[in-house]
């Protein structure tokens, strides 16, 4: 049987407004985001050019589908309310980028590099012509190898 402590640390988790969102990487504390409730225009959406910022919630999310994020910090000039400010810029965004190797045709024999092509960041290595792995180090989460992997075997991990 789980304690009642137990029990609450789970509920205010699943409850937690943060809990599975990619952020822009320009805020300071997460907790600063209930300030996009007083925001009317949403300038942040308008301002990127890649659009891939979404409103959730009444903030603003990142949701990858053919773009990634440049970190071109257009989002953060435009936010009225200074929750994303230049000065809190982050050179990753709050996840991972992993490779599912079972779903990656490289990791089963099949040459492709669409993933590495893409990544400036130079973070994703290969065994040889197969076994692509993200250098965690070296990645900034930019999901631009999402859009590309005809698999989709790129698979993100929220932080």
């Amino acid at each position: 049987m789980i304690d009642k402590s137990k029990r609450n640390f789970f509920r205010r988790v699943k409850n937690s407004p943060f809990k599975s969102f990619i952020f822009p990487p320009y805020y300071e504390k997460k907790e600063d985001f209930i300030k996009c409730i007083e925001c009317e225009n949403k300038d942040c959406l308008i301002a990127c050019k890649e659009k891939i910022i979404h409103i959730e919630e009444e903030k603003p999310v990142i949701k990858f589908g053919t773009n990634g994020c440049t970190f071109c910090d257009d989002c953060a000039l435009a936010c009225p309310n200074e929750v994303l400010k230049i000065e809190n810029k982050k050179e990753k965004l709050n996840c991972d980028m992993i490779i599912n190797p079972k779903k990656c045709i490289a990791h089963n024999q099949t040459i492709c590099f669409s993933c590495q092509d893409i990544c400036e960041e130079n973070a994703i290595i290969y065994n040889g012509m197969f076994n692509p792995i993200i250098d965690l180090d070296k990645c900034t989460s930019c999901g631009f190898c999402l859009s590309v992997c005809p698999t989709n075997a790129i698979e993100i991990q929220i932080i």
